[in-house]
């Protein structure tokens, strides 16, 4: 038994070693309520953060900033499919943002739905995308939270790489400090990047228009025997301009400018490849329709002269409505909400546009009807003259005295249209009058000799003509002359007119007989004795048949083509040396 001291001492030892592991079991207590507090509290502060798909995206791209917190960017990320290294994660969250930026996507925080509820409009799940144009980076609700989604993080490296080709950021850190200052809040290396791409990209562009310049020609070769080297060349203008934009959108992410700049970069480059895109189209519209028209040149209806200029007009109106909208779909303008806009504005627009109705229709008749081809000498209303041009609205004529009237097509539907241009014969139609001291035998062998050279001309309808002895003028024997010219325009019936006159007039002079004109013959009674008239002889009635029959088919008087005297001095077109077509 132990003395009492040292019981005492013993007692007193055991009390404070209690003392000190109650000490110990409280501080653990305090520790692991404060933990469970502290999880607890992260827990609900993560749930409240990822609520919605506007506060999840937030979270993501605030704390990678100067100023957040890394740690927490990826609060809001599925890393149930990997990586679970926290620099892992940390580093695909950096990768997506760079993307983000190198692709001059700015995140509009107002723009993403702030409903926990969030549901796609199309396929009707919990999910969101940032961008259409990267659909590949989207957030979807797992759970209570909204996540930037496991195959967004599985593809991160893949953007990643596919954005930044080229790894410009580790050559800049080789580079000296001056071209790492900052200039206009952004470091002066970009800015020289920036430069020497823009002046890299024509000579880029300028090497693929060579080699596409013999495949373009190649292909084309195919349906069109001759080129169209103008139409050639600013085809390949435009398509030079879309190469070069091509190519700076596809090296412009590698130099890193901030965001707000590759947004508007690229929104510039977005117009200037659309554009090109679209006039490269409506340069080959003019190219394949110069083609065309070039073998039109050689058919013998003029149909197809007709029909390509209003195709071209109508293929070049198609090329630019949808190059407008290719335009603005490529700006991210809504395309649907625009065209359901023009639905409802459909009816005043057509009430608007009566007038311009009706003339596409009067052109489709026109085009039904045929009622006259480019070229014909026509007859509408008052005007008179050549057509010229037949489009969707109008008509053109060029008059004689070389002014162009345009007539709206509508006009056509009630409006007599006389077309000069297909005759198939020209009505020739003239008095002759002859004195009236021609005798009967020297006026029908006139008449018959007439007849002989209309059956001896070339440009004369045979079998249909008239010439007859119609009246006693009051100074003159009147013959009517009823001929048809059959000749392809105006120019021939004109010769065929002239050769005619100078045959009747050699006709004249050979019988001996003279053209009248109007005339008055005063008689003075006192003088009359004085200065006897003689008598007209008239040559013998075998002469005058001999003469008649002379200027026939294959007589010897006979001069159908006129008298040859020089080579005529005819019009001739610039070029060619060749006479103009005529009506």
């Amino acid at each position: 038994m132990l003395p009492y001291p040292c019981a005492a001492m013993l007692l007193t030892s055991l009390r404070s070693v209690a003392s000190v592991r109650a000490a110990i079991l409280s501080w653990l207590l305090v520790g692991l309520f404060v933990s469970m507090s502290s999880s607890t509290s992260w827990a609900a502060e993560a749930q409240t953060v990822c609520a919605t798909p506007r506060s999840a995206v937030v979270s993501f791209i605030d704390n990678l900033m100067e100023d957040g917190k890394p740690a927490q960017a990826t609060a809001c990320f599925d890393f149930s499919a990997g990586p679970k290294a926290a620099p892992d994660q940390l580093r695909i969250a950096r990768d997506l943002l760079a993307v983000l930026d190198g692709e001059g996507k700015f995140v509009d925080y107002s723009s993403i739905p702030n409903d926990s509820d969030y549901r796609d409009e199309i396929s009707g799940s919990h999910r969101y995308v940032l961008f259409p144009s990267l659909s590949e980076i989207y957030l979807e609700k797992v759970s209570a939270n909204w996540l930037v989604s496991s195959h967004t993080v599985s593809v991160a490296d893949e953007l990643f790489e596919r954005t930044y080709r080229v790894p410009l950021q580790r050559i800049a850190q080789r580079l000296p400090k001056p071209f790492k200052a900052v200039v206009v809040g952004v470091a002066l290396w970009k800015w020289l990047a920036l430069a020497i791409l823009v002046l890299f990209a024509p000579l880029v562009a300028k090497l693929f228009e060579l080699v596409l310049r013999a495949l373009l020609r190649r292909s084309i070769a195919r349906f069109v025997a001759r080129w169209d080297e103008e139409s050639e060349r600013t085809v390949l203008r435009r398509l030079n301009l879309l190469i070069a934009a091509g190519v700076v959108a596809a090296l412009l992410p590698n130099i890193g400018l901030p965001v707000r700049f590759n947004q508007v970069l690229f929104v510039v480059v977005k117009l200037v490849s659309s554009l090109a895109g679209v006039m490269i189209l409506h340069g080959f519209v003019d190219l394949v329709f110069n083609a065309w028209a070039r073998l039109a040149q050689g058919t013998d209806t003029k149909m197809d002269d007709q029909l390509l200029p209003l195709l071209r007009r109508a293929a070049k109106a198609l090329v630019l409505i949808v190059g407008l909208l290719f335009v603005l779909q490529n700006l991210d303008i809504d395309i649907g909400s625009l065209l359901a806009g023009l639905g409802i504005g459909g009816l005043a627009f057509a009430l608007a546009a009566k007038d311009t109705l009706a003339n596409l229709f009067g052109s489709l008749t026109v085009f039904a009807d045929r009622p006259f081809q480019i070229g014909d000498w026509v007859q509408i209303g008052s005007v008179e003259g050549t057509v010229e041009e037949v489009g969707f609205r109008s008509t053109r004529v060029r008059t004689f005295y070389d002014s162009v009237v345009t007539i709206p097509n509508s006009k056509m539907t009630d409006t007599i249209v006389d077309n000069m241009g297909r005759r198939r014969y020209r009505r020739f139609k003239t008095v002759i009058g002859l004195t009236y001291d021609t005798t009967p035998e020297q006026l029908q062998a006139f008449v018959e000799g007439v007849r002989a050279s209309i059956l001896a001309s070339p440009h004369t309808r045979k079998d249909a003509f008239e010439v007859h002895m119609q009246g006693l003028g009051s100074s003159s024997l009147d013959i009517l002359v009823y001929a048809f010219f059959e000749v392809p325009g105006w120019r021939e019936e004109l010769v065929g007119r002239h050769n005619l006159l100078l045959e009747w007039m050699r006709l004249a002079d050979r019988l001996g007989v003279e053209f009248a004109f109007p005339t008055q013959t005063l008689h003075v009674d006192s003088l009359a004795a004085q200065q006897a008239q003689e008598a007209h002889a008239a040559p013998a009635a075998a002469s005058l048949k001999t003469t008649a029959e002379s200027f026939g088919p294959g007589g010897s008087e006979a001069r159908p083509s006129g008298p040859v005297m020089t080579d005529g001095f005819w019009p001739v077109e610039p070029g060619t040396g060749k006479p103009p077509a005529t009506s």
